[in-house]
């Protein structure tokens, strides 16, 4: 998945779709993807199906999120996706799915039993999802070698601009003190 990610072409971007609460799980990964230096947005499955595959180019990667593998508004903008995409990624409980089956890459969740009494809320398999998709996130900024002062370009504010504003401010001090005391040190000598 990450170097399928790896291969979008300058301009292109990783295209995230889903339905219900994948859906709002894809939206969720999209923005953390766009705020750690990878270009992505989210395009809801069903709305793909109704002109937004129009918003597609060559060379942008789907990751399409199901837990069933089986959701048919999912499968459908998948394989729209797959006809003007550069590939697609699936997150879904199993390998064996259509979603899992049908996409270039299968990242599987595995079975997960919810949490609500009836079994049946979308809780731990939606937080499972949104784990793994911030972890793809994580690797993908790491090895893009993404930093603070890019941090600071897509998202200056809310409280975690502030933060790292004052962590770059604080890496700059350091930066000049120990500048100044090299100097200081190369003078005695």
């Amino acid at each position: 998945a990450v170097a399928l990610i790896e291969s979008v072409p300058p301009g292109g971007r990783v295209v995230l779709t889903g339905v219900g609460k994948s859906g709002h799980v894809a939206r969720k990964v999209a923005a953390s993807m766009s705020s750690t230096g990878t270009s992505a947005f989210f395009v809801h499955a069903t709305e793909a199906l109704h002109g937004d595959l129009g918003s597609i180019r060559a060379g942008d990667v789907c990751i399409a999120i199901s837990y069933s593998g089986e959701t048919q508004e999912t499968l459908a903008a998948m394989r729209g996706f797959q006809k003007l995409s550069g590939g697609c990624i699936a997150i879904t409980s199993n390998l064996r799915s259509s979603l899992g089956r049908e996409c270039d890459v299968c990242l599987e969740l595995g079975s997960i039993t919810e949490l609500d009494h009836n079994r049946l809320a979308p809780t731990a398999s939606t937080a499972a999802a949104m784990a793994l998709g911030d972890a793809l996130t994580v690797v993908i900024s790491k090895r893009r070698r993404f930093t603070r002062g890019d941090f600071d370009l897509f998202h200056p504010g809310g409280q975690l601009g502030l933060q790292n504003k004052m962590a770059l401010a604080a890496e700059e001090l350091e930066e000049q003190l120990l500048v100044k005391g090299e100097l200081m040190a190369e003078e005695k000598h």
